[in-house]
Protein backbone atom coordinates (compact mmCIF):
# COMPACT_ATOMS: atom_id res chain seq x y z
CA UNK A 1 0.00 0.00 0.00
CA UNK A 2 2.72 2.39 -0.29
CA UNK A 3 2.73 2.76 -3.77
CA UNK A 4 -0.66 5.28 -2.88
CA UNK A 5 1.95 7.89 -1.00
CA UNK A 6 4.06 8.13 -3.74
CA UNK A 7 3.45 11.04 -5.47
CA UNK A 8 1.68 11.01 -8.88
CA UNK A 9 0.70 12.87 -11.87
CA UNK A 10 -2.74 12.19 -14.50
CA UNK A 11 -0.98 10.79 -17.79
CA UNK A 12 -2.74 11.09 -20.89
CA UNK A 13 -3.42 7.65 -22.72
CA UNK A 14 -2.24 4.27 -21.63
CA UNK A 15 0.66 3.63 -19.32
CA UNK A 16 3.65 2.81 -21.94
CA UNK A 17 6.91 1.05 -21.00
CA UNK A 18 9.73 3.25 -22.43
CA UNK A 19 11.93 1.32 -24.96
CA UNK A 20 14.55 2.51 -27.56
CA UNK A 21 18.62 1.93 -28.28
CA UNK A 22 21.10 2.31 -25.65
CA UNK A 23 23.89 3.98 -26.72
CA UNK A 24 25.79 2.90 -30.09
CA UNK A 25 28.16 0.47 -31.22
CA UNK A 26 28.84 -2.46 -33.83
CA UNK A 27 26.27 -4.15 -32.32
CA UNK A 28 22.59 -3.98 -30.68
CA UNK A 29 21.66 -6.53 -28.21
CA UNK A 30 18.03 -7.28 -27.08
CA UNK A 31 17.85 -9.60 -23.73
CA UNK A 32 15.30 -12.32 -24.72
CA UNK A 33 12.92 -12.18 -21.51
CA UNK A 34 9.97 -14.00 -23.60
CA UNK A 35 8.19 -10.76 -23.67
CA UNK A 36 5.69 -10.81 -26.31
CA UNK A 37 7.02 -7.78 -27.87
CA UNK A 38 9.91 -9.34 -28.78
CA UNK A 39 7.98 -11.18 -31.82
CA UNK A 40 6.68 -7.66 -32.76
CA UNK A 41 9.53 -6.22 -33.28
CA UNK A 42 11.48 -9.01 -35.54
CA UNK A 43 8.17 -8.99 -37.77
CA UNK A 44 8.27 -5.19 -37.99
CA UNK A 45 11.66 -5.52 -38.99
CA UNK A 46 11.22 -8.06 -40.96
CA UNK A 47 14.36 -6.20 -43.19
CA UNK A 48 16.89 -6.04 -41.17
CA UNK A 49 18.69 -9.15 -40.40
CA UNK A 50 18.63 -10.61 -36.73
CA UNK A 51 20.69 -13.53 -34.69
CA UNK A 52 19.70 -15.24 -32.01
CA UNK A 53 22.75 -16.32 -29.43
CA UNK A 54 22.84 -19.86 -29.01
CA UNK A 55 24.13 -19.38 -24.96
CA UNK A 56 23.96 -16.92 -22.03
CA UNK A 57 26.71 -14.08 -22.37
CA UNK A 58 27.75 -10.88 -20.58
CA UNK A 59 28.67 -7.54 -21.85
CA UNK A 60 30.22 -5.67 -19.11
CA UNK A 61 28.26 -6.27 -16.15
CA UNK A 62 25.00 -6.76 -18.16
CA UNK A 63 23.55 -10.29 -18.41
CA UNK A 64 22.12 -11.68 -21.68
CA UNK A 65 19.52 -14.51 -21.76
CA UNK A 66 20.04 -17.66 -24.09
CA UNK A 67 18.41 -16.94 -26.95
CA UNK A 68 19.16 -12.68 -27.24
CA UNK A 69 18.65 -10.94 -29.87
CA UNK A 70 21.91 -9.72 -31.70
CA UNK A 71 21.29 -6.47 -34.34
CA UNK A 72 24.48 -5.76 -36.72
CA UNK A 73 24.64 -1.93 -36.86
CA UNK A 74 25.36 -1.31 -40.26
CA UNK A 75 23.64 1.77 -42.41
CA UNK A 76 20.37 3.36 -41.15
CA UNK A 77 19.84 0.25 -38.77
CA UNK A 78 19.85 2.08 -35.24
CA UNK A 79 17.02 4.46 -36.53
CA UNK A 80 14.80 1.44 -37.94
CA UNK A 81 15.69 -0.34 -34.64
CA UNK A 82 15.22 2.87 -32.23
CA UNK A 83 11.97 3.62 -33.65
CA UNK A 84 10.34 0.60 -33.40
CA UNK A 85 11.79 -0.64 -30.03
CA UNK A 86 10.72 2.95 -28.94
CA UNK A 87 6.96 2.05 -29.96
CA UNK A 88 6.86 -1.63 -28.30
CA UNK A 89 8.93 -0.79 -25.38
CA UNK A 90 11.70 -2.86 -25.89
CA UNK A 91 15.45 -1.97 -25.09
CA UNK A 92 18.57 -2.57 -27.13
CA UNK A 93 21.91 -1.99 -25.86
CA UNK A 94 24.97 -0.72 -28.20
CA UNK A 95 27.83 -3.00 -28.09
CA UNK A 96 31.06 -2.20 -29.08
CA UNK A 97 32.12 -6.09 -30.40
CA UNK A 98 30.15 -8.79 -31.37
CA UNK A 99 29.27 -10.92 -28.79
CA UNK A 100 31.40 -13.94 -28.20
CA UNK A 101 28.69 -16.56 -28.37
CA UNK A 102 27.46 -19.09 -31.20
CA UNK A 103 24.44 -17.65 -32.96
CA UNK A 104 22.44 -18.25 -35.85
CA UNK A 105 19.62 -15.92 -38.32
CA UNK A 106 16.22 -15.50 -36.67
CA UNK A 107 13.52 -16.33 -38.93
CA UNK A 108 10.64 -14.19 -40.32
CA UNK A 109 8.81 -16.86 -41.41
CA UNK A 110 5.80 -17.48 -43.76
CA UNK A 111 2.75 -18.79 -41.29
CA UNK A 112 -0.52 -20.71 -41.99
CA UNK A 113 -3.33 -21.19 -39.78
CA UNK A 114 -5.39 -23.80 -40.50
CA UNK A 115 -8.78 -23.97 -38.48
CA UNK A 116 -10.53 -27.52 -39.32
CA UNK A 117 -14.68 -26.69 -40.45
CA UNK A 118 -15.74 -28.63 -37.19
CA UNK A 119 -14.85 -25.78 -34.93
CA UNK A 120 -14.08 -22.57 -36.36
CA UNK A 121 -13.64 -21.40 -32.26
CA UNK A 122 -10.57 -22.45 -30.92
CA UNK A 123 -8.13 -21.58 -33.34
CA UNK A 124 -9.88 -17.75 -32.98
CA UNK A 125 -7.62 -17.09 -30.16
CA UNK A 126 -4.13 -18.02 -31.58
CA UNK A 127 -5.99 -15.15 -34.12
CA UNK A 128 -6.64 -12.54 -31.64
CA UNK A 129 -3.14 -13.13 -29.99
CA UNK A 130 -0.87 -12.65 -33.61
CA UNK A 131 -2.97 -10.04 -34.43
CA UNK A 132 -2.47 -7.98 -31.56
CA UNK A 133 1.87 -8.94 -32.03
CA UNK A 134 2.14 -7.66 -35.25
CA UNK A 135 2.65 -11.44 -36.45
CA UNK A 136 1.29 -11.90 -40.36
CA UNK A 137 -0.37 -15.73 -41.17
CA UNK A 138 -2.52 -16.76 -43.77
CA UNK A 139 -5.39 -18.58 -42.72
CA UNK A 140 -7.35 -21.50 -44.34
CA UNK A 141 -8.82 -24.60 -43.46
CA UNK A 142 -7.77 -27.89 -43.42
CA UNK A 143 -8.98 -28.26 -47.07
CA UNK A 144 -6.10 -26.50 -48.12
CA UNK A 145 -3.51 -29.37 -46.86
CA UNK A 146 -5.61 -32.02 -49.05
CA UNK A 147 -5.54 -29.62 -51.79
CA UNK A 148 -2.59 -28.29 -51.85
CA UNK A 149 0.56 -31.05 -52.78
CA UNK A 150 3.76 -28.16 -52.16
CA UNK A 151 2.52 -26.96 -49.03
CA UNK A 152 6.49 -25.91 -48.79
CA UNK A 153 6.67 -23.43 -51.55
CA UNK A 154 4.25 -21.88 -49.78
CA UNK A 155 4.65 -21.97 -46.03
CA UNK A 156 7.77 -22.24 -43.54
CA UNK A 157 5.46 -22.65 -39.96
CA UNK A 158 2.10 -24.37 -40.06
CA UNK A 159 -0.23 -23.74 -37.10
CA UNK A 160 -3.35 -26.28 -36.70
CA UNK A 161 -5.23 -24.67 -34.18
CA UNK A 162 -7.01 -26.72 -31.50
CA UNK A 163 -9.70 -28.83 -32.31
CA UNK A 164 -11.77 -31.12 -30.25
CA UNK A 165 -12.45 -34.71 -31.00
CA UNK A 166 -10.26 -37.92 -32.25
CA UNK A 167 -7.42 -38.21 -34.96
CA UNK A 168 -9.89 -39.66 -37.17
CA UNK A 169 -12.64 -37.20 -36.76
CA UNK A 170 -10.22 -34.64 -36.98
CA UNK A 171 -8.82 -36.31 -40.32
CA UNK A 172 -12.19 -37.42 -41.87
CA UNK A 173 -14.16 -33.95 -40.90
CA UNK A 174 -17.72 -33.78 -41.25
CA UNK A 175 -19.59 -36.11 -43.41
CA UNK A 176 -22.88 -36.45 -45.06
CA UNK A 177 -24.85 -36.87 -48.45
CA UNK A 178 -25.24 -33.46 -49.19
CA UNK A 179 -23.39 -30.16 -49.75
CA UNK A 180 -22.87 -27.95 -46.03
CA UNK A 181 -22.10 -24.43 -46.94
CA UNK A 182 -20.59 -21.87 -45.17
CA UNK A 183 -21.25 -18.52 -46.74
CA UNK A 184 -23.32 -15.31 -46.49
CA UNK A 185 -27.10 -16.35 -47.65
CA UNK A 186 -30.51 -15.04 -46.77
CA UNK A 187 -30.73 -17.41 -43.72
CA UNK A 188 -27.25 -17.13 -42.52
CA UNK A 189 -26.66 -13.00 -43.66
CA UNK A 190 -23.78 -13.03 -40.84
CA UNK A 191 -21.95 -15.24 -42.02
CA UNK A 192 -20.41 -12.78 -44.97
CA UNK A 193 -18.09 -11.32 -42.17
CA UNK A 194 -16.53 -14.34 -41.79
CA UNK A 195 -12.42 -14.50 -42.30
CA UNK A 196 -13.01 -17.80 -44.39
CA UNK A 197 -16.26 -19.45 -46.09
CA UNK A 198 -16.52 -22.49 -48.48
CA UNK A 199 -19.88 -24.04 -50.54
CA UNK A 200 -19.21 -27.45 -48.60
CA UNK A 201 -17.77 -28.51 -45.27
CA UNK A 202 -17.03 -31.95 -45.90
CA UNK A 203 -14.75 -33.45 -45.47
CA UNK A 204 -11.17 -32.85 -43.68
CA UNK A 205 -7.43 -32.28 -44.23
CA UNK A 206 -7.88 -36.49 -45.71
CA UNK A 207 -5.20 -38.99 -45.81
CA UNK A 208 -4.27 -37.10 -48.71
CA UNK A 209 -3.38 -33.80 -46.45
CA UNK A 210 -1.48 -36.04 -44.32
CA UNK A 211 0.74 -37.35 -46.95
CA UNK A 212 1.17 -33.45 -48.03
CA UNK A 213 2.18 -32.40 -44.77
CA UNK A 214 4.86 -35.15 -44.32
CA UNK A 215 6.48 -33.94 -47.38
CA UNK A 216 5.77 -30.26 -45.75
CA UNK A 217 7.84 -31.04 -42.87
CA UNK A 218 10.70 -33.42 -44.46
CA UNK A 219 11.20 -30.73 -46.97
CA UNK A 220 12.19 -28.63 -43.92
CA UNK A 221 8.77 -27.07 -42.48
CA UNK A 222 7.28 -26.71 -38.69
CA UNK A 223 3.82 -28.39 -38.33
CA UNK A 224 2.63 -27.24 -35.09
CA UNK A 225 -0.34 -29.30 -33.42
CA UNK A 226 -2.21 -28.73 -29.99
CA UNK A 227 -4.09 -30.60 -27.34
CA UNK A 228 -6.27 -33.57 -29.39
CA UNK A 229 -4.55 -32.29 -32.53
CA UNK A 230 -1.58 -33.62 -31.33
CA UNK A 231 -3.22 -37.39 -31.74
CA UNK A 232 -3.11 -37.20 -35.45
CA UNK A 233 0.90 -37.47 -36.35
CA UNK A 234 1.12 -40.06 -33.51
CA UNK A 235 -2.36 -42.13 -34.38
CA UNK A 236 -1.03 -41.60 -38.44
CA UNK A 237 2.62 -42.35 -38.11
CA UNK A 238 4.43 -38.94 -38.23
CA UNK A 239 6.04 -39.28 -35.18
CA UNK A 240 8.06 -42.05 -33.85
CA UNK A 241 9.11 -42.83 -29.87
CA UNK A 242 5.84 -40.65 -28.62
CA UNK A 243 2.33 -42.87 -27.55
CA UNK A 244 -0.64 -40.99 -25.73
CA UNK A 245 -1.95 -42.50 -22.32
CA UNK A 246 -5.54 -42.29 -21.76
CA UNK A 247 -6.03 -41.10 -17.93
CA UNK A 248 -7.87 -43.33 -15.21
CA UNK A 249 -7.96 -40.70 -12.54
CA UNK A 250 -7.03 -37.13 -13.45
CA UNK A 251 -9.58 -34.55 -12.84
CA UNK A 252 -8.09 -31.60 -15.01
CA UNK A 253 -10.45 -29.70 -16.31
CA UNK A 254 -9.01 -26.12 -17.17
CA UNK A 255 -6.74 -25.77 -14.66
CA UNK A 256 -3.16 -23.46 -14.37
CA UNK A 257 -0.36 -25.88 -13.33
CA UNK A 258 3.09 -25.69 -12.90
CA UNK A 259 5.71 -27.17 -14.75
CA UNK A 260 9.56 -26.82 -15.87
CA UNK A 261 11.91 -25.99 -18.51
CA UNK A 262 13.88 -29.51 -19.23
CA UNK A 263 15.42 -29.08 -21.89
CA UNK A 264 16.91 -24.90 -21.57
CA UNK A 265 19.48 -25.23 -24.90
CA UNK A 266 16.05 -25.97 -27.48
CA UNK A 267 15.31 -22.38 -29.05
CA UNK A 268 11.67 -23.07 -28.04
CA UNK A 269 12.98 -22.56 -24.50
CA UNK A 270 15.26 -19.23 -24.86
CA UNK A 271 14.53 -16.79 -22.74
CA UNK A 272 12.66 -18.85 -20.04
CA UNK A 273 13.61 -19.31 -16.29
CA UNK A 274 13.65 -22.78 -14.37
CA UNK A 275 9.66 -23.05 -14.18
CA UNK A 276 6.55 -21.95 -16.28
CA UNK A 277 2.84 -22.01 -14.98
CA UNK A 278 0.67 -23.92 -17.82
CA UNK A 279 -2.73 -24.11 -19.06
CA UNK A 280 -3.81 -28.15 -19.71
CA UNK A 281 -7.54 -29.24 -20.21
CA UNK A 282 -7.23 -32.95 -19.08
CA UNK A 283 -5.59 -34.41 -21.95
CA UNK A 284 -3.57 -35.09 -23.77
CA UNK A 285 -1.22 -37.37 -21.78
CA UNK A 286 2.36 -37.93 -23.52
CA UNK A 287 4.50 -40.57 -23.02
CA UNK A 288 8.58 -40.60 -24.61
CA UNK A 289 9.53 -44.06 -25.11
CA UNK A 290 13.20 -44.32 -26.62
CA UNK A 291 11.88 -47.69 -27.99
CA UNK A 292 8.95 -45.89 -30.11
CA UNK A 293 7.03 -48.69 -29.99
CA UNK A 294 8.89 -51.48 -29.24
CA UNK A 295 7.13 -52.40 -26.24
CA UNK A 296 8.30 -55.75 -24.74
CA UNK A 297 12.02 -55.20 -25.66
CA UNK A 298 14.83 -54.40 -23.25
CA UNK A 299 12.48 -55.51 -20.14
CA UNK A 300 10.39 -52.26 -21.35
CA UNK A 301 6.71 -54.10 -22.03
CA UNK A 302 3.77 -52.75 -20.83
CA UNK A 303 1.66 -51.20 -23.85
CA UNK A 304 2.46 -49.99 -27.04
CA UNK A 305 6.02 -47.39 -26.41
CA UNK A 306 4.53 -46.72 -22.71
CA UNK A 307 6.87 -46.19 -19.48
CA UNK A 308 6.95 -49.46 -17.40
CA UNK A 309 4.74 -48.36 -14.28
CA UNK A 310 7.06 -51.06 -11.85
CA UNK A 311 4.81 -49.88 -8.69
CA UNK A 312 3.69 -53.13 -7.27
CA UNK A 313 0.95 -51.44 -4.50
CA UNK A 314 -0.22 -49.41 -7.44
CA UNK A 315 0.17 -45.97 -5.48
CA UNK A 316 1.64 -42.69 -5.76
CA UNK A 317 3.45 -40.97 -7.89
CA UNK A 318 7.60 -42.02 -9.09
CA UNK A 319 8.83 -39.99 -6.82
CA UNK A 320 7.26 -41.65 -3.72
CA UNK A 321 8.35 -44.64 -1.61
CA UNK A 322 6.57 -47.72 -2.73
CA UNK A 323 4.98 -49.52 0.00
CA UNK A 324 2.90 -52.52 0.10
CA UNK A 325 0.45 -52.57 2.80
CA UNK A 326 0.38 -55.40 4.96
CA UNK A 327 3.85 -56.49 4.24
CA UNK A 328 7.18 -56.03 5.97
CA UNK A 329 8.89 -53.18 4.56
CA UNK A 330 12.04 -54.10 2.22
CA UNK A 331 13.78 -50.73 0.57
CA UNK A 332 14.11 -51.64 -2.64
CA UNK A 333 17.66 -50.79 -4.35
CA UNK A 334 18.61 -47.70 -5.28
CA UNK A 335 18.32 -47.09 -9.09
CA UNK A 336 18.85 -43.99 -10.95
CA UNK A 337 15.76 -42.61 -12.56
CA UNK A 338 16.60 -41.88 -16.20
CA UNK A 339 15.03 -39.64 -19.30
CA UNK A 340 14.03 -40.75 -22.27
CA UNK A 341 17.79 -40.45 -23.95
CA UNK A 342 19.68 -41.02 -21.05
CA UNK A 343 19.17 -44.89 -20.55
CA UNK A 344 21.78 -46.91 -20.21
CA UNK A 345 24.12 -48.10 -22.79
CA UNK A 346 23.12 -51.27 -24.29
CA UNK A 347 25.42 -53.87 -25.21
CA UNK A 348 26.06 -54.42 -28.54
CA UNK A 349 23.88 -57.32 -29.67
CA UNK A 350 20.45 -55.71 -27.58
CA UNK A 351 21.67 -52.45 -29.21
CA UNK A 352 21.14 -54.42 -32.97
CA UNK A 353 18.13 -56.23 -31.96
CA UNK A 354 16.73 -53.01 -30.79
CA UNK A 355 18.11 -51.14 -33.99
CA UNK A 356 14.91 -51.57 -36.26
CA UNK A 357 12.38 -50.13 -33.47
CA UNK A 358 14.45 -47.05 -32.36
CA UNK A 359 14.60 -43.51 -34.07
CA UNK A 360 17.94 -42.71 -35.08
CA UNK A 361 20.07 -40.20 -32.35
CA UNK A 362 18.71 -37.34 -34.45
CA UNK A 363 15.35 -38.33 -35.00
CA UNK A 364 14.53 -38.73 -31.14
CA UNK A 365 12.10 -36.84 -29.40
CA UNK A 366 12.80 -34.19 -27.44
CA UNK A 367 11.33 -33.19 -24.54
CA UNK A 368 10.90 -29.30 -23.75
CA UNK A 369 8.68 -28.85 -20.87
CA UNK A 370 7.54 -30.89 -18.32
CA UNK A 371 4.90 -30.82 -16.04
CA UNK A 372 6.56 -30.64 -12.34
CA UNK A 373 7.67 -33.73 -10.96
CA UNK A 374 6.16 -33.55 -7.75
CA UNK A 375 2.09 -33.81 -7.43
CA UNK A 376 2.12 -31.12 -4.61
CA UNK A 377 3.76 -29.20 -6.77
CA UNK A 378 1.29 -29.08 -9.76
CA UNK A 379 -1.90 -27.47 -8.99
CA UNK A 380 -1.31 -23.20 -9.53
CA UNK A 381 -5.06 -22.41 -10.15
CA UNK A 382 -7.72 -24.50 -11.03
CA UNK A 383 -9.49 -28.12 -10.23
CA UNK A 384 -6.96 -30.86 -9.97
CA UNK A 385 -7.51 -34.27 -8.89
CA UNK A 386 -5.44 -37.41 -9.77
CA UNK A 387 -2.44 -35.39 -10.84
CA UNK A 388 -0.12 -38.26 -10.11
CA UNK A 389 -1.02 -39.10 -13.63
CA UNK A 390 0.73 -36.01 -14.58
CA UNK A 391 3.88 -35.65 -12.32
CA UNK A 392 6.88 -35.26 -14.82
CA UNK A 393 4.67 -36.23 -18.08
CA UNK A 394 5.96 -34.24 -21.25
CA UNK A 395 3.87 -31.03 -21.96
CA UNK A 396 5.91 -29.81 -24.74
CA UNK A 397 7.95 -31.91 -27.43
CA UNK A 398 9.81 -31.42 -30.57
CA UNK A 399 10.20 -34.18 -32.57
CA UNK A 400 12.61 -34.20 -35.96
CA UNK A 401 11.21 -35.85 -39.00
CA UNK A 402 13.56 -35.49 -42.03
CA UNK A 403 14.64 -31.68 -42.55
CA UNK A 404 11.71 -30.35 -40.67
CA UNK A 405 9.96 -30.55 -37.00
CA UNK A 406 6.51 -31.23 -35.59
CA UNK A 407 5.93 -29.55 -32.18
CA UNK A 408 3.19 -30.95 -30.36
CA UNK A 409 1.62 -29.47 -27.12
CA UNK A 410 0.03 -30.92 -24.50
CA UNK A 411 -0.96 -27.83 -23.50
CA UNK A 412 -2.31 -24.64 -24.98
CA UNK A 413 0.12 -22.31 -24.82
CA UNK A 414 -2.47 -19.45 -26.44
CA UNK A 415 -5.50 -20.42 -24.48
CA UNK A 416 -8.03 -17.20 -24.47
CA UNK A 417 -5.58 -14.21 -24.20
CA UNK A 418 -5.12 -15.31 -20.77
CA UNK A 419 -1.80 -17.47 -21.00
CA UNK A 420 0.62 -14.66 -22.39
CA UNK A 421 3.65 -16.07 -20.43
CA UNK A 422 3.53 -19.11 -22.61
CA UNK A 423 2.93 -17.16 -26.08
CA UNK A 424 6.76 -17.46 -26.70
CA UNK A 425 7.00 -21.13 -26.56
CA UNK A 426 5.39 -20.54 -29.70
CA UNK A 427 6.86 -17.66 -31.29
CA UNK A 428 10.39 -19.19 -30.56
CA UNK A 429 9.53 -22.17 -32.46
CA UNK A 430 8.71 -20.03 -35.05
CA UNK A 431 11.27 -17.58 -35.94
CA UNK A 432 13.91 -19.81 -34.90
CA UNK A 433 12.00 -22.64 -37.42
CA UNK A 434 14.96 -23.62 -39.19
CA UNK A 435 17.24 -24.23 -36.18
CA UNK A 436 15.53 -26.28 -33.78
CA UNK A 437 18.22 -28.67 -33.38
CA UNK A 438 20.41 -26.27 -32.40
CA UNK A 439 21.96 -27.37 -28.25
CA UNK A 440 20.73 -31.17 -29.21
CA UNK A 441 22.94 -33.27 -27.94
CA UNK A 442 23.78 -36.14 -29.98
CA UNK A 443 22.90 -39.23 -27.82
CA UNK A 444 23.62 -42.91 -29.13
CA UNK A 445 21.57 -45.68 -28.97
CA UNK A 446 20.52 -46.35 -25.77
CA UNK A 447 23.30 -44.37 -24.30
CA UNK A 448 23.75 -41.39 -21.88
CA UNK A 449 23.09 -37.52 -23.16
CA UNK A 450 26.29 -35.96 -22.86
CA UNK A 451 25.01 -32.68 -21.86
CA UNK A 452 22.30 -33.66 -20.41
CA UNK A 453 19.76 -32.31 -22.04
CA UNK A 454 16.32 -33.96 -21.95
CA UNK A 455 15.71 -35.91 -25.46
Amino acid sequence: TAVLKAPMSMIDGPAKVRGGVQGTGVAYVINNNTENALASLRFALRDVPMMAAEDAFKVGEQSFNIGSFVVKGDGDVRSKLDAAATKLGVTAVGVAEMPKVAMHALAVPRIAMVHSWLNTQNEGWYRVAMDAAGVPYTYISDHKLRETANLRDKYDVIIFGPTPGGSQRIVNGMGGKDPIPWKKSEITPNMGDAPDSTEDMRGGMGLQGLVNVQKFVEEGGLFVVVGANASIPIDYGLVDGVTITPSRELRARGSVLMSSISDKKSPIAYGYGDKLPVYFNQAPIFNVSLAGGGGGFGGGGGAFGAEPVGRPSGRGTFTDPDVVQGRPYVAPPERPTTRPGEEPAMDPDQAEAMRAFMPSPEMRPRVIVRFAAEEKDLLVSGMLAGGRELTGKPAVIDAPRGKGHILMFAINPMWRHETQGSYFLLYNAMMNFDHLDVGRAAARMGGESPNGNDQ
